[in-house]
Parts: structure tokens; C-alpha cells; sequence
């Protein structure tokens, strides 16, 4: 099979590194032309390593999502140097819990982060779209949004407006021939954990999730996410938009096998 994503260009907020990194790389595998967005300078060693291996990453400096300038200048300099957006993978988040803000200060950032940031890059970028009639969308949501395995309200209620965003999204674009679709990820090992907990707790934390939510037992890791991104990326998914896709190990649509047996189903075939 030719590489899925060939002449394609694809721009990844968050990518210096989780998820966002696992996608930008992949892509490039794939074939993309990948533009990498993020605050951390990191992202910049990601590119070189991209390029470094043979596939095609650009870096144009730093890009805050929460900043309409920063957002507009990645946007023009991938248009000025490409010449189109063909992919848009909205991966840039954070959760401010752990870092001792008053409660209105960890909203406001988080809500600018999540959701203003999500809505202002996506709208910097979907004129482009209009205008070829044509493009695909991915949105990061959380499984946390709707069913959450540990609180984190802030973050979790700004990744439910972007499954929101992203079903009127695809309303619209659909009929331009824009795909829109967001992935929601279960417990993922990423940084994001390192706000809720450390050490031995983060350890002991994923290890109860692991084995008391997730039906495949384990904790998902970047890669987990890349792929089905690559899915919703390429034709592959050519007639799937609005799809709002739990990625976690089962969650969201089963039960593990220690909430079955909570619930007295547990799994026939042995004893789960």
C-alpha cells in the first residue's frame, strides 16, 4: 500500500510532545508534509528528527494557542509555503490543576488552552479549507468529558465543548466536502497525569484505572492515539464525519471485567 497521506500537508498543535508528537511522527511516515505547533521549544528537536529521517516537518517558532496572532502566523506561513492545509489535528492541551492557582485563574487558563484554543485554531484554518473545498479535521476531546475515571472539571468541561464544536463543524463543512471528527482518548501516559499526581501515587493512580476501568487492562500510550488519528486523517475514513470515537481501551463502550462483576455480569467463559 502507497503511503497513506502522500503530498498531503497537515498541521498538529501540541506536537513538542504525548500525543501531538505520536501523530506529527506518523504522519510524516505516512507520507505528510507535517507543521508542528506548540509553546515548548522541544518541538523544534521533534522536526529535526523528522527531517533527519527522511520525512518533510517544519517548525515556524512558537505557537500559543491561546494568542490569535501566534495562531494566524503559523496558519500564513504553512499557506505561503505549501500552498494548503490539508489536515488540521488539534492536539494542543493542558490541565493547570497542580500548579497552585486560585480556582478562577486554573479556569480561565484551562478554558483559553482547551477551548478558546481549540476554536480560534480551527477557525483560523477552515477559510483555507472553504476556499479548496476540501480538508479533514481532528479535535482532541477526553473520555473524561462524559465519563470520567478521576475529576478534573475545568478540563473536562472544556473537552466536551469540543465535541460540540466539532458536531456543528461537520454540519457545516460536510457538504464542501470537510470532514470533521474528534477522537476521545482514555487514560493516556502522558504528561498530563504529572498535574493530578507523582511518583509512586501516579503509579498507584494509573494501576487502579488500569485495572478497575479499562476492559483491555491497561494504560494507552501516544501510539494508541496516532493511529486511529491516521484513520480519521486519510480516505480510509472518506465517509465518517461528526464521529465523536472513544479511544481507551473499550471504555465508553463496555464495562471492564471488575465493573461487570460489580454489577453482577461478569463475563462469561471463566472467571474474569
Amino acid at each position: 500500500m502507497d503511503k497513506m497521506l502522500n503530498n498531503e500537508v497537515a498541521l498538529i498543535t501540541g506536537a513538542s510532545g504525548g500525543m501531538g508528537e505520536a501523530i506529527a511522527r506518523l504522519f510524516a511516515r505516512e507520507g505528510a508534509a507535517v507543521v508542528l505547533g506548540d509553546i515548548s521549544n522541544r518541538v523544534e528537536q521533534v522536526a529535526k528528527e523528522i527531517n533527519s529521517q527522511g520525512g518533510v516537518a517544519r517548525w515556524y517558532g512558537r505557537l500559543d494557542v491561546t494568542n490569535d496572532s501566534s495562531i494566524a502566523q503559523t496558519v500564513e506561513k504553512t499557506i505561503s509555503e505549501f500552498g494548503k492545509i490539508d489536515i488540521l489535528a488539534v492536539f494542543a492541551g493542558k490541565t493547570f490543576d497542580g500548579e497552585g492557582l486560585d480556582p478562577k485563574t486554573a479556569y480561565d487558563m484551562t478554558m483559553n488552552v482547551n477551548m478558546t484554543g481549540a476554536y480560534n485554531t480551527v477557525f483560523a484554518v477552515v477559510p483555507h479549507m472553504k476556499e479548496r473545498k476540501s480538508g479533514k479535521i481532528i479535535i482532541c476531546s477526553s473520555n473524561g468529558a462524559f465519563n470520567p475515571t478521576t475529576p478534573a472539571y475545568q478540563y473536562h468541561m472544556a473537552k466536551a465543548a469540543c465535541e460540540s464544536l466539532t458536531v456543528n463543524l461537520a454540519m457545516e463543512l460536510a457538504p464542501l466536502g470537510i470532514r470533521v471528527n474528534c477522537l476521545k482518548p482514555g487514560p493516556i501516559r502522558t504528561s498530563f497525569w504529572d498535574e493530578l499526581a507523582s511518583g509512586d501515587e501516579l503509579e498507584a493512580l494509573l494501576d487502579g484505572i488500569a485495572r478497575h476501568e479499562v476492559p483491555m487492562g491497561r494504560i494507552g500510550t501516544a501510539d494508541d492515539i496516532a493511529g486511529p488519528a491516521l484513520f480519521l486523517a486519510s480516505e480510509l475514513s472518506a465517509y465518517v464525519t461528526g464521529l465523536c470515537m472513544y479511544v481507551g481501551g473499550g471504555i465508553g463502550y463496555v464495562y471492564s471485567h471488575q465493573q461487570s462483576a460489580l454489577l453482577g455480569k461478569t463475563p462469561t467463559g471463566g472467571n474474569a
